[in-house]
């Protein structure tokens, strides 16, 4: 029964490989913009990972000096603000690069496509690989690395995990039109517009992980979670059409 976990990962990375070939077969662009895109989701992950190592004292000051009611929300938007200055920050670094700066609008969705999408892709591989090292052999396996993989009660988080990246594409490619876009007219409230709305997004798994406990989620609230951050991926899906009326 724990076999069909592997759908987990399998999709996610089924996921990624399908937006970037739909988009590349469909508009023909050249193979550049994904690459550039993926790079620098790496390229700020990493960054955000060294950023993020004084994390915990930070956590623990904050709810040292303040109640609950006034902790809790810092540090949702502590968390939240370490994803828009590093992903939104690399992402308008990279978007200077002079092919970028005259692409059209189909290469900066295919940019977009290639950030998110190189998420979905390393998810997708390390979950896979995780879950049959948890099948197997979970005695070679610390008992957190184990919490992580996607085996769950139910297999309906196996959709969860799907509808995740699926939404997570839709949203980094939003993020990175609307930051394409600002850096060609220079007009820079687009950009600080991606800023708050990958901020809004990660506030809220902030709230996940540090103040609901991520080892206190259950299969429901698993879902509610996907629940409340999926109208950012319908705004991204949304906004990313409307705004090739907008590209020059």
């Amino acid at each position: 029964m724990n076999g069909i976990f592997l759908l987990s990962g399998l999709g996610m990375i089924f996921i990624s490989v399908i937006f970037i070939l739909y988009w590349q077969l469909k508009k023909k662009i050249a193979w550049f913009y994904f690459f550039w895109g993926g790079l620098a989701w790496i390229i700020s992950v990493v960054l955000k990972g060294v950023a993020s190592l004084p994390a915990k004292s930070i956590v623990d000051y904050v709810r040292h000096i303040f109640p609950p009611v006034i902790s809790e929300p810092i540090l949702w938007l502590y968390t939240g603000l370490l994803t828009g200055i590093f992903e939104c920050g690399i992402a308008l670094l990279f978007s200077l690069n002079h092919r970028l700066k005259k692409s059209n609008w189909q290469e900066a969705v295919g940019y977009g496509i290639g950030f998110g999408s190189i998420e979905a892709l390393l998810l997708g591989v390390w979950f896979f690989i995780l879950t049959i090292m948890v099948i197997y052999i979970p005695s070679v396996l610390p008992p957190e690395l184990i919490k992580l993989a996607p085996i769950s009660s139910s297999p309906t988080t196996i959709l969860a995990d799907i509808i995740e990246r699926i939404t997570s594409i839709l949203l980094h490619t939003f993020s990175c039109v609307l930051i394409i876009f600002a850096v060609q007219n220079k007009e820079w409230k687009w950009f600080w517009i991606s800023f708050w709305y990958k901020t809004a997004i990660d506030a809220i798994a902030g709230y996940l992980y540090l103040t609901y406990g991520i080892d206190n989620l259950t299969v429901g609230g698993r879902w509610i979670f996907e629940i409340a951050i999926l109208p950012f991926g319908i705004i991204g899906f949304i906004g990313t059409l409307k705004f090739k009326k907008k590209w020059q």
